[in-house]
């Protein structure tokens, strides 16, 4: 269990770092600011990456992997659903991850 919650959290740390060089890369190009101004797509693209950053990785696998959103899957859509829900969940542990690190700081400082 524990260790789940770990890869969660390494997983939002490494899709903040994605997400850090996308975005300057394309506000490099010139297209950030337009994404993000776009009202579907920009509210939801930290959703968008991180769906794709599942894509990219494999972590449900064909079935055989981790399937993290197995049980959390969206509207019974097969294997799209349990995408969006792992993405889902990998945004729901950024916070959880900035806490966890607060808490470790504050507990070493003592």
């Amino acid at each position: 269990m524990m260790s789940t919650f770990v890869t969660l959290i390494i997983m939002g740390m490494l899709l903040q770092g994605v997400v850090a060089v996308l975005d300057s890369i394309l506000d490099l190009a010139g297209v950030g600011g337009l994404l993000k101004g776009l009202p579907l797509i920009g509210s939801n693209l930290s959703l968008l990456w991180a769906y794709l950053f599942v894509l990219a990785t494999d972590v449900n696998g064909n079935g055989a992997g981790l399937a993290y959103g197995a049980s959390a899957e969206v509207l019974g859509l097969g294997r799209f659903g349990m995408d969006v829900a792992t993405a889902l969940i990998i945004l729901a542990f950024v916070p959880i991850r900035d806490a966890a690190i607060s808490a470790l700081g504050k507990g070493v400082g003592r």
